[in-house]
């Protein structure tokens, strides 16, 4: 179910007339500051996993180095680094996880004369890691500044199971990719 949400402080309040109920949007802060082993592993798996799907991304719909999407599917998790005293909108989930940062990004990419691929790898890469953070009860501020409500779906993208049906995908993908592009040459390949 699709709920919005506005963050006041860490607390979630429901837009809807349901049942506030408290969410802790620095949830992945405590790792800087000596969280327990299975969240440091849970937080290194969602960010592998983000930085694999731009790294596929940027493989099959680009020709700009894979690093590229790799780095842009977890750019947005920088506020993972910003100080735990820090207000809204400087927590996680908070500004970096808007599209309107992403705009941002492309818009000085576009400026400062970086080529279409990169730009696309960057594009695909930062995009997907908000449609897959949509997918967990935090969700994501789709519409921020102009409404400061997060969206999300509470599917436990980042679950066990759910995590590696990505992965299975993601690699399969990047199989399928090599093997049709194997002996092909590159300069004859489409520019999407």
């Amino acid at each position: 179910m699709v709920r919005p949400v506005r963050r006041i402080n860490d607390t979630a309040v429901a837009l809807d007339g349901g049942e506030a109920r408290s969410m802790h949007y620095v949830d992945a802060v405590p790792l800087l500051h000596g969280a327990d082993f299975g969240h440091a592993a849970y937080l290194a798996a969602a960010i592998a996993t983000h930085g694999l799907i731009g790294y596929t991304l940027a493989t099959v719909a680009t020709d700009a180095p894979p690093a590229v999407g790799a780095l842009a599917g977890v750019a947005a998790d920088v506020d993972l680094l910003f100080p735990h005293a820090w207000p809204f909108p400087l927590v996680h989930r908070g500004v970096t996880h808007t599209p309107a940062v992403l705009l941002l990004a492309l818009a000085a990419l576009y400026v400062g004369g970086v080529g279409r691929d990169a730009r696309t790898a960057v594009g695909l890469g930062y995009l997907s890691q908000l449609v897959v953070d949509s997918f967990t009860k935090s969700g994501v501020m789709w519409h921020y500044p102009i409404v400061p409500s997060s969206y999300g779906v509470a599917l436990g993208i980042h679950s066990p199971a759910q995590t590696a049906a990505v992965w299975a995908v993601a690699l399969g993908a990047l199989v399928a990719r090599r093997r049709s592009s194997a002996g092909s040459d590159p300069a004859e390949r489409i520019h999407r």
